[in-house]
């Protein structure tokens, strides 16, 4: 039986869809292969070539970050490697300049002037404890004495006339000055301090009980005194320029105030006569003067510009807060001077007796023990009260000091003027023995005075009668008290003779700043 051929047609057809199925299944492994290849593998390659230049980019700008901030921190380093060596050839030239001399003192008070003024940093005292293994001394900053009008003074060149020693410059003390008006003047201050080429002082105002004055051109004169004259002769020292009322109350906060901010003598130019305070403000203020003088504080204070007379019993009474026993008063004399040395000088008495240097007994305050030897002096009114003044200086107007207020040069005069020429001399003895004197008025009776330590003041012929005889204790007058400073030979006197209170009075003028002791608190 025969079978029939198949058909040509139909086989082709068959290998056409056998040859489909086949590519079919390729494409089918193709895509199952494809889809287990990561992403970058199956993306468009238009895609990754765009990727890839954008990588590229961003690679290129981060290298140029990377190595802008390198050059950076080289240039960086270079700058500071620059400045440390401007530095060091700074601070060797400076001690080049402080050693250009055969004086070692002279040297090792350059050394320091440099640190102090921040031109040498010696942050760890290293240096200066490489020079100086007592307590360091800074050297002194010495104003220039400017031209005056002729008989007038300037206050460096009072320093110089009464002998302030010239090593010394205040550092490390706190002067405390009493003002029941007025204000400080900084625009003064500036100008003064200029004139004498010497740095302004750190000066503060402290209002008490609210007072704080503005300025109103007449007390300010006052202010601008006190703060110029005590700062021009110890430039170092801090200032607190303390405003307050003129009431008990007021003075009482006041000297509270001063102990808690470190003063270690307070000046008072101001005053009213003893018998215009009540018996009981006035012992409030005693009792504050005292509470001061134990806590280390030299309190001095003007003793009036009414003349030898107004100090007579019933006319009001001898100025106080200066008659109180805890202060140290101060009046007044005629400096004249030539050639850097002191010519004459006599108490300070107009020739119209009006004006001049107060003195006499008080009728308020009990003689205190420590004037028994010059109770009976010819020189003293009647009267068993206290004396009045203690020491002097020049206050004659018409030769006073000069300073700057409101911008134009006055002089002024005045026993008011007298007070902070002895703040300042007490704010540079202090810092010599490193302790405060304190309160040294039975010293100054009893020893000072007596080996004539001071400049002993001849009486002069215009003083009233009665009150400048010639004292039966060699080297006081009642007009004058134990005399003018002798800053250099006061200063040696208590090296050799220390004050007892020096324990409860010291200060530190170290280098090295000390933590506060374990619970201690700090204002």
């Amino acid at each position: 039986m025969s079978s029939k051929p198949p058909d040509p047609l139909a086989l082709e057809e068959l290998a056409v869809k056998k040859q489909e199925l086949h590519v079919r299944r390729l494409e089918a492994e193709k895509a199952s292969a494809t889809s287990k290849l990561p992403w970058w593998r199956r993306a468009d390659p238009l895609l990754l070539a765009v990727i890839a230049g954008v990588l590229t980019l961003l690679g290129n700008t981060v290298v140029a970050i990377l190595n802008d901030v390198s050059s950076a921190k080289q240039e960086q380093k270079k700058a500071t490697d620059d400045l440390k060596l401007e530095q060091a050839k700074a601070r060797y030239n400076l001690v080049l300049q402080a050693m250009a001399t055969n004086d070692a003192t002279v040297a090792k008070r350059n050394i320091h002037f440099f640190i102090d003024a921040g031109l040498l940093e010696d942050s760890d005292c290293s240096i200066r404890d490489a020079i100086d293994k007592d307590q360091p001394v800074l050297p002194a900053l010495s104003g220039i004495v400017p031209s005056m009008p002729a008989g007038t003074h300037s206050a460096p060149e009072i320093a110089i006339l009464y002998n302030f020693p010239r090593d010394l410059d205040g550092r490390g003390q706190t002067i405390g000055i009493l003002e029941y008006g007025g204000s400080i003047v900084q625009s003064d201050i500036n100008q003064y301090f200029k004139s004498l080429n010497l740095p302004p002082p750190d000066v503060t105002s402290v209002a008490v009980d609210g007072a704080h004055y503005d300025s109103d051109g007449v007390e300010d004169g006052q202010v601008m005194l006190d703060v110029e004259v005590a700062g021009a002769i110890a430039p170092r020292a801090r200032i607190r320029v303390y405003f307050l009322p003129q009431t008990a109350a007021g003075f009482t906060h006041a000297l509270e105030q001063a102990q808690a901010d470190g003063v270690t003598v307070i000046s008072d130019g101001w005053g009213l006569p003893e018998g215009e305070y009540k018996d009981e403000a006035r012992d409030a203020m005693n009792q504050a003067l005292k509470a001061a003088g134990e806590r280390g504080i030299t309190v001095l204070a003007a003793v009036g510009d009414r003349g030898a007379a107004a100090g007579a019993n019933g006319g009001g009474g001898v100025v106080f807060p200066a008659s109180s026993p805890w202060v140290l008063a101060v009046g007044g004399t005629v400096l004249k001077a030539a050639n850097g040395r002191i010519v004459s000088e006599v108490p300070w008495a107009e020739a119209n007796a009006l004006w001049g240097t107060q003195a006499g007994v008080s009728d308020k305050i009990p003689l205190p023990s420590w004037q028994s030897a010059i109770a009976t002096s010819s020189g003293v009114k009647s009267g068993t009260g206290r004396r009045i003044p203690d020491v002097v200086a020049s206050a004659d107007p018409s030769g006073g000091i000069g300073i700057v207020v409101h911008g134009s040069v006055q002089v002024i005069g005045g026993t008011s003027a007298s007070v902070p020429v002895w703040a300042g001399l007490i704010a540079l003895i202090n810092q010599g023995l490193g302790y405060r004197v304190g309160y040294f008025n039975p010293q100054l009776y009893q020893e000072i005075g007596p080996a004539k330590v001071l400049r002993p003041i001849v009486p002069a012929a215009n003083v009233a009668p009665g009150t400048s005889g010639h004292s039966t204790v060699p080297g006081w007058t009642a007009a004058t008290g134990w005399g003018s400073p002798n800053g250099t030979q006061l200063l040696e006197w208590f090296r050799a003779h220390p004050m007892p209170n020096r324990a409860a009075g010291s200060i530190d003028v170290g280098c090295k700043v000390k933590p506060p002791a374990a619970g201690a608190t700090t204002r």
